[in-house]
């Protein structure tokens, strides 16, 4: 059925039995497996370290903390919400300074881009503006080489009657 050999009881549910056996959770249905490494108890100035300048460089870059977390878990060896829980915690106090100056950044981008999509905008319309002018004097010409050549066409039809 299923082998316990080092294993210790995990938990019980609707009359099936898990037993934890590094790195795999083994139960009677099957093997289900469990990332490696995804457990560390202690934080070290180093995991600190990585953490916080993850969070920052993914902000500085538009970037989410959420996303910064997924990041940093995988270079870490965590789980993003591990990540999250001790920015959240303890360094976003540390390095609120450090925060607040990158989500400042992506700001003057965005005005920037805003300023770039503003004299497009006014070049589009200065450039519509120009094209309506040229159609609407091409209709005009076209509306008078019409006329004329109704008239010629009606000159012909009178000389050949």
């Amino acid at each position: 059925m299923f082998t316990m050999r080092q294993s210790t009881v995990f938990s019980t549910r609707k009359n099936e039995v898990y037993f934890f056996s590094p790195p795999h959770i083994v139960s009677q249905t099957g093997v289900v497996e469990v990332k490696e490494n995804t457990r560390k108890d202690r934080w070290t100035p180093e995991d600190d370290r990585i953490l916080a300048d993850t969070v920052i460089e993914s902000v500085k870059n538009g970037g989410t903390q959420l996303g910064a977390f997924a990041d940093a878990a995988e270079k870490l060896g965590r789980t993003k919400q591990a990540c999250g829980f001790r920015w959240n915690k303890t360094l976003r106090k540390i390095h609120s300074a450090e925060l607040e100056a990158a989500q400042k950044k992506p700001e003057h981008h965005l005005k920037s881009h805003l300023k770039q999509a503003m004299s497009g905008f006014d070049e589009l319309s200065e450039s519509y503006m120009r094209l309506k002018k040229e159609h609407e004097a091409l209709a005009r010409e076209h509306h008078r080489l019409l006329a004329w050549l109704s008239k010629g066409v009606s000159f012909i039809e009178k000389q050949d009657s």
